[in-house]
């Protein structure tokens, strides 16, 4: 995986709501949020999961960009959400790997080359690194606070994880 990755705001949120955003800083070198996903991320600003994006940001977790990038590398033809839209074409721009989890957002960025990554496959690294002692009691944490999960992505990555 890319050593510096731009991340979409539901991987974001989703390490905001396991009050566990230092892993993504541990697992990768740098982590670039564009200024709409951030804003992305901001919509509730009294839940505790943006307190903790506010937090780490605050922290130098990760890099807020508001240089907007050149959509034009998008196919045309493809509805993305806008901070999809804007992660993955700032993504393809630089050279850098997606934090994604969208189903639609990921293939676009698999069809531009890009290295992609979810919220699932990086608590994979973070267990393969021993930067967690495991990734069941997350999966479990993040079905409850309401992140969507497919049983089939659980059952796969407790499999890979040993677990």
């Amino acid at each position: 995986m890319a050593e510096i990755v731009v991340a979409d705001a539901g991987p974001l949120i989703a390490f905001g709501r396991l009050r566990r955003i230092e892993v993504l800083a541990r697992v990768f070198e740098r982590i670039v949020v564009p200024r709409a996903v951030f804003e992305e991320s901001q919509v509730h600003p009294g839940l505790p999961d943006v307190r903790a994006i506010v937090s780490a940001h605050a922290a130098g977790l990760f890099v807020v960009e508001d240089s907007p990038p050149d959509l034009t590398r998008l196919p045309p033809d493809v509805e993305l959400g806008e901070g999809e839209a804007v992660a993955i074409a700032f993504a393809a721009e630089r050279g850098y790997g997606v934090l994604i989890d969208e189903k639609l957002g990921r293939s676009v960025a698999e069809a531009l080359n890009l290295k992609v990554i979810g919220t699932v496959g990086v608590l994979l690294i973070a267990r393969r690194r021993n930067l967690i002692t495991a990734v069941k009691p997350f999966l479990e944490d993040l079905g409850t606070s309401g992140h969507r999960l497919s049983e089939e992505l659980i059952r796969e990555a407790l499999r890979r994880a040993g677990e």
